[in-house]
């Protein structure tokens, strides 16, 4: 794995899509989510920022689907009545995931780890719930190119 680092997100207005789904449906269902998102946000001037996927949960034996939430950037005067909310600002700590990582889910899992342990480490606080910032194609990546960062909230 490669370092992790901190930024800071400004706020952002995004549509958001939502569902409960177990950790087996979570790729087709993103990958549906997040091709209606594309469309509807081509035909409002398209995004402002990078797509992110929010887990409100975390899979365990126990709870085997949590709600997942992707999200998609855009100006708040063209959303019209869209499903859209606020993504407050916050300073984020992240590791950076080149596709072949992304592409194994126990590389994953272990990410989302090493940046909670991190984060707990440096003294810091998880703020919000954990996600996956999207800021390339993933599709037409090659595997050795940066594709995802593992991404918490902290304070």
């Amino acid at each position: 794995m490669t370092e992790i680092l901190e930024r800071d997100v400004p706020e952002q207005f995004v549509l958001t899509e939502q569902r409960t789904v177990a950790a087996a449906d979570v790729k087709e269902w993103l990958t549906e989510a997040m091709d209606r998102q594309f469309g509807i946000a081509k035909a409002i001037n398209g995004l402002t920022g990078h797509w992110f996927v929010v887990y409100h949960g975390q899979f365990t034996d126990e709870t085997p689907e949590i709600p997942v939430e992707i999200c998609g950037p855009v100006a708040p005067d063209e959303a019209g009545d869209l499903a859209t909310r606020v993504e407050p600002a916050h300073r984020e700590a992240y590791l950076r995931l080149k596709k072949h990582q992304f592409t194994d889910p126990s590389e994953i899992a272990n990410a989302f780890a090493t940046v909670a342990q991190w984060v707990a480490k440096q003294g810091y606080t998880i703020s919000d719930a954990p996600r996956e910032v999207y800021f390339t194609d993933l599709m037409a990546a090659t595997d050795d190119e940066d594709v995802c960062d593992i991404a918490f909230p902290i304070r």
